[in-house]
């Protein structure tokens, strides 16, 4: 209640007491037989009727009146009330985990702070640990309760303490379940919504073809139980046209489990694994995705004046059938799956990836600015698949072209002192220049070679660049790109730097489309961190009470209440034993 309601009312309950002690009871009048016992009581009138015992009832009931005055009123600027309140708020992933009775963890945080702010008069500050927060600074708490309605749990990103006045006279309650490891202010009160949970996650998904047989594909998918118990799981894989694989666990209480499937029978798309057990209190972790790439036959075409070695070596790849032709039979209307030049290179950009070695100038190629004996390589992409299994170091180059000045949408794979020995590029088609023939260098003589033309060609075959991340924002290396989701809604999506960022909330597969590429991005929660819901610092911990940190005191309207009975226990005592009576 604010001052100019409470300080009337104290004032009107002070003057209320002291007019009935001023009331006089009515005199009664009564007939008796003798006046000899009303005489002895007159001689006594002055030892039940001394002064001090009026004013010690009149004390103790202003006293009583007044404590209930101020406890029910709980105005301003009282005692300890003038302290100001800060209410931190964890709104971190584990926060949406759900409880026994249906609700979340979060939902339960929010009917905390709902209730410690309506219990209070003084102004709030609320802020919360994902820096989300509503409003700055210190507000009235109906301000306060009106914008905790609008917090929401973040489902991405690590909670940290927030930022709290360095000075000031305030109290510190911090609501969470105690899973973020964020620092605590010393003298802050706890107030725990931590309660076990189960929850089964799958912490890795990867799909590759096997090493003998580029056209057989298996998955691997690890499952952790985060839970307390062990639980039974059931894992599954699904794809379109009704692909379907599932494997029943067992699964112990905080168990990593690795387990394969065979999945050749799903030809391509999006593949989507979930682990489920009953009672599943987390939801974001239960699945997720990855692209299976075709795994068919491929149809190669080399063109070249004759290269038996690099012709053995394309025959040799699994999953491969080859077709060769001169330069002078060469045109665009050959249909394949990805072409390979030796020494030559078409005027018009083929419709399919081109792999090309020692090619000649042509327009939609950049051009080779200098021819360079015995170049050594100096630097490659070690993170890029195209270059995996090759010991770049140990290749040998007899003579080679060099691009010196690379324009900006081609990217250099192998590089030399002088010049970029390997380049690609993705403009009109995906394409792979190598500066030399591979006769030219001991890459031929090697397993270096097919292991390097094995890489190419499936790059080649990419319909679509696949970029892995995490949910969250997503950052991407493409210009004012258009995002839709897994069901094809449109994303809000924004531009900064030449680049476009967008949210990505959940797991899913995001498509992101401008004039000239399209990139797919398979977002995942696949670190067991995040499905470590249940390592809580509050567990078995009630609310206001945590390790190192003072308890919640008694608020000043409750002390009040309690002195009020205390004083009113006195006066009747006071009054039995005739100390306050008036007779």
């Amino acid at each position: 209640m604010s001052p100019l309601l409470a300080y009337p009312l104290v004032a009107v309950t002070a003057v209320l007491i002291i007019l009935l002690h001023l009331l006089r009871p009515r005199a009664m009048q009564r007939a008796v037989s003798s006046t000899v016992l009303w005489a002895q009581v007159l001689r006594q009138r002055g030892k039940y009727h001394a002064p001090w015992r009026w004013l010690l009832s009149l004390l103790l009931c202003l006293l009583v009146g007044l404590a209930l005055a101020f406890a029910l009123s709980r105005p301003e600027g009282i005692g300890a009330g003038q302290l100001k309140v800060i209410v931190v708020l964890d709104n971190g992933p584990s926060m949406a985990a759900r409880t026994r009775d249906g609700q979340s963890r979060w939902q339960h945080a929010v009917d905390k702070a709902r209730t410690l702010v309506g219990a209070t008069s003084v102004d709030v500050m609320l802020v919360d640990t994902m820096g989300s927060a509503p409003v700055e600074g210190f507000v009235r708490p109906a301000r306060a309760i009106a914008a905790i309605e609008t917090f929401e749990v973040v489902t991405h990103g690590t909670p940290r303490a927030p930022v709290l006045p360095e000075t000031g006279d305030f109290d510190v309650h911090v609501i969470s379940d105690g899973v973020a490891g964020f620092a605590v202010p010393p003298d802050a009160v706890i107030h725990s919504v931590f309660e076990p949970a189960v929850n089964v996650a799958i912490t890795g998904l990867q799909v590759r073809p096997f090493p003998a047989d580029p056209l057989k594909v298996e998955a691997f998918v690890q499952v952790y139980n985060a839970s307390t118990q062990s639980r039974r799981v059931r894992l599954s894989l699904r794809g379109a046209n009704e692909f379907s694989v599932a494997q029943d666990l067992q699964m112990a209480s905080g168990e990593l489990i690795d387990a394969s499937f065979d999945i050749t029978d799903f030809n391509a798309g999006v593949l989507a694994a979930a682990a489920l057990t009953e009672g599943d209190a987390f939801v974001p972790d239960d699945i997720a995705f990855a692209i299976v790439a075709p795994h068919r036959t491929r149809e190669i075409l080399l063109v070249t004046k004759g290269n038996p070695r690099l012709e053995d070596a394309i025959r040799a790849l699994p999953g491969v059938r080859l077709s060769v032709v001169e330069p002078g039979a060469w045109n665009d209307t050959i249909v394949a799956d990805a072409y390979v030049f030796d020494g030559f290179a078409p005027e018009q950009q083929p419709s399919a990836g081109a792999l090309l070695f020692r090619p000649a100038a042509t327009t939609w190629l950049p051009e080779a600015r200098r021819v360079v004996s015995d170049p050594v390589v100096s630097s490659w992409s070690r993170g890029s698949a195209l270059l995996d299994g090759v010991a770049w170091e140990r290749v040998r180059v007899a003579r080679a072209s060099l691009m010196a000045t690379l324009p900006q949408d081609v990217s250099a794979l192998v590089e030399t002192a002088d010049g970029a020995l390997i380049t690609t590029g993705t403009a009109g088609g995906r394409w792979i220049a190598v500066g030399f023939a591979p006769e030219a260098s001991n890459l031929s003589l090697e397993p270096g070679l097919p292991v390097f033309l094995g890489n190419a060609l499936r790059w080649l075959n990419e319909n679509d660049a696949v970029l892995s991340t995490g949910i969250g924002t997503v950052r991407l290396p493409l210009q004012e790109a258009r995002i839709v989701d897994g069901s094809g809604t449109v994303v809000r999506s924004r531009a900064f730097g030449g680049e476009t960022l967008f949210d990505a909330p959940r797991p899913d597969v995001y498509t992101a489309l401008t004039a000239d590429a399209r990139l797919r991005i398979v977002a995942n929660v696949l670190d067991p961190r995040d499905a470590d819901i249940n390592v809580s610092r509050f567990e078995n911990r009630g609310a206001g009470q945590a390790q190192g940190l003072s308890t919640a005191r008694i608020e000043p309207w409750i002390a009040l209440a309690a002195f009020a009975l205390i004083l009113m226990l006195v006066e009747w005592i006071t009054w039995a034993r005739r100390l306050s009576r008036c007779l």
